[in-house]
């Protein structure tokens, strides 16, 4: 007999309370969906990224903060990761990620963990609050009502022990609000970039200083070398180089400390930050341009330097509107506006690299690299590119490619003055030797005058030292010169003088000295001439001077000379030899004149 069926009305209550079950244990909080993530104390150590999928779920209910509830029916969002276009209008830019962590062994011995746990925050857009274990720590920014966006501070917050549960579980939730919708259409919301991380509090907060200070350093470098190039051009005006050189490392050195966590040591508000940074940004391309274009020594032409103008009006425009809208709004415009600097400095580069220009050839790796970091910081911006900003690296390169092309222009520069100065002063010294040899040098005649006969003679006299052999001294003057002069005139005396000077220079040898020693006396030192060869060349040239017609503006007129000689003695000074020399001149003179007498220490000789 088959068995009696069922009423369906019984059928029907049994189906809704297995519905109704079903119901139950789909609404019961603790229900397990999945294994939690288990972290060691020597993860704690070194520690533990957060960087993975969370809970996530739009909306705000600060019920989701606390442990208890259940988040399985969430969506899985990897954290950090930028919100999709537009974020989430529907619950006003509002939503929640939830992460449950298990501790190991910290029910069983909490002593164990007796070092502060911490938990480091990396940047999130635009503003949030973070909570542990239903506690909340702190957060950046605010959330409306008040709503203040700050979305660049990474943060290192204290996890008390007590917002771990006695079984070791650990629910973190983070209530992150994307800012305004313009905002999150331009910028996308939620934790988009730095390290999240739990650890010890006293590593992750050190760790955040340290991982900061290569960036503060650089910053610090480029604003001193910006203001010691200041410093140069303002020691210098001619070096305009150094002037736009040290304003654009002033510039980068500005920019670079904004994007670094240490702008925070500023008691300054975020907006004010911002405003900081992107004034600096916006101007650097007409910093670039001008720096550029004076390396390579070119004139800006008049629609260059509109071009250059309309950089320094939107940065000046961006920092005096009030609020954040206009950086958002603006950015992805000066991207594509700034584009031509590109293409302009690259044709320029090109240009001056098939010239040969040494410069231009630096310019050009660092403006390549510049060039492409901008390429890739264009893409997170249109098209939400999944990759790091590079613009700073890029900013590095064409300041080093700059500085390395100011140090060749320097260094060439340099090389160029001390040819320069190396030829004046080599032209110096000649014109210097040409004094030297003409302060010895008699103007009327072209003999040696006494200073270049002193000379002369103490070189002698050295060599004599060293050989041994002696020279003679002979002095001449020109019998009743000053009759002469009065009778026919000064000209006609300085032209009797001047071929004085040509016959004693004609009759005496190469080696022999002669000189005008004053007036109308003449000088000689004959080297290795003994008093008799001295006195006969000195009567020699008493007859030719005796024997010569001196003609002058048709007149024909004789003088005659007398001589005074004397030989040098080992021992004797050259002022006593002269002094013979003279003694034996002026007895010669008051003779009779046009005679030659030689003075010794025996006495005086008549040789004619």
């Amino acid at each position: 007999m088959p068995p009696k069926p069922l009423p369906a009305k019984l059928v029907i209550q049994l189906l809704l309370a297995c519905v109704l079950s079903v119901q139950a244990v789909a609404s019961e909080p603790n229900t397990p969906v999945i294994d939690l993530p288990v972290v060691s104390q020597a993860d704690l150590h070194e520690t533990f990224s957060l960087a993975g999928e969370w809970r996530f779920r739009p909306g705000d209910d600060l019920a989701w903060a606390t442990p208890q509830f259940n988040d399985s029916n969430w969506l899985a969002m990897a954290l950090p990761g930028r919100w999709p276009d537009r974020g989430y209008p529907e619950t006003k830019q509002f939503a929640w990620y939830r992460l449950t962590l298990k501790i190991q062994d910290f029910d069983v011995d909490r002593d164990a963990y007796g070092e502060q746990l911490g938990i480091r925050m990396g940047k999130v857009m635009n503003a949030y609050e973070l909570y542990a274990g239903g506690r909340l720590l702190g957060g950046v920014g605010r959330l409306p009502p008040l709503a203040e966006i700050n979305y660049d501070r990474q943060k290192v917050y204290t996890l008390p022990n007590n917002a771990i549960a006695d079984d070791g579980t650990l629910t973190l939730a983070l209530r992150v609000w994307g800012g305004e919708a313009y905002n999150v259409a331009n910028w996308g919301g939620g934790p988009y970039d730095g390290e999240f991380a739990i650890g010890t509090y006293s590593a992750l907060l050190l760790d955040g200083i340290v991982g900061q200070i290569p960036g503060l350093i650089f910053c610090v470098l480029f604003l001193g070398f910006g203001v010691y190039t200041l410093y140069l051009y303002y020691r210098n005006r001619q070096l305009n180089n150094y002037l736009w050189f040290g304003l654009l490392a002033i510039n980068i050195g500005i920019y670079g400390l904004m994007l670094n966590q240490w702008k925070f040591w500023f008691d300054w508000s975020f907006l004010a930050l911002k405003k900081v940074e992107f004034g600096a940004i916006y101007l650097f391309p007409a910093l670039a341009i001008q720096c550029v274009w004076t390396l390579l020594d070119q004139r800006i032409p008049l629609p260059l330097r509109l071009y250059q103008l309309s950089f320094v009006a939107t940065s000046i425009l961006v920092v005096a509107i009030p609020g954040h809208a206009i950086h958002v709004q603006s950015l992805g415009y000066w991207q594509l506006w700034m584009i031509p600097t590109l293409l302009l400095a690259s044709i320029l580069l090109v240009q001056k690299l098939r010239e040969g220009n040494s410069e231009a050839r630096t310019l050009f790796i660092g403006a390549a690299i510049f060039i492409a970091t901008c390429i890739n910081d264009l893409m997170i911006d249109l098209v939400q590119a999944d990759t790091s900003r590079l613009m700073p690296f890029g900013f590095v390169a064409i300041m080093i490619a700059m500085s390395i092309s100011l140090a060749n222009k320097f260094t060439t520069s340099f090389s160029l003055l001390e040819e320069e100065v190396a030829e004046r002063t080599a032209a110096l010294s000649a014109a210097n030797e040409r004094l030297a040899e003409a302060a010895k040098i008699d103007p009327l005649t072209g003999l040696y005058n006494r200073r270049g006969f002193a000379e002369e003679a103490a070189t002698e006299i050295k060599r004599v030292f060293r050989s041994g052999q002696a020279f003679s001294i002979v002095i001449g003057d020109v019998d009743n010169f000053k009759a002469f002069n009065d009778q026919y005139g000064h000209a006609c005396g300085d032209h009797v003088l001047n071929r004085v000077a040509g016959l004693l220079r004609e009759r005496t040898r190469d080696v022999d000295r002669v000189a005008r020693w004053g007036g109308e006396e003449f000088i000689m030192l004959l080297p290795e001439t003994e008093a008799t060869g001295a006195g006969a060349l000195a009567d020699m040239l008493r007859e030719t001077i005796a024997n010569n017609l001196f003609e002058f503006e048709g007149k024909r007129l004789r003088i005659t000379m007398t001589f005074g000689v004397a030989e040098h003695r080992k021992g004797e000074s050259l002022e006593a030899c002269i002094a013979r020399a003279d003694a034996a001149l002026y007895h010669g003179k008051e003779h009779g004149r046009n005679k030659v007498m030689v003075g010794s220490f025996k006495g005086l000789t008549l040789v004619s």
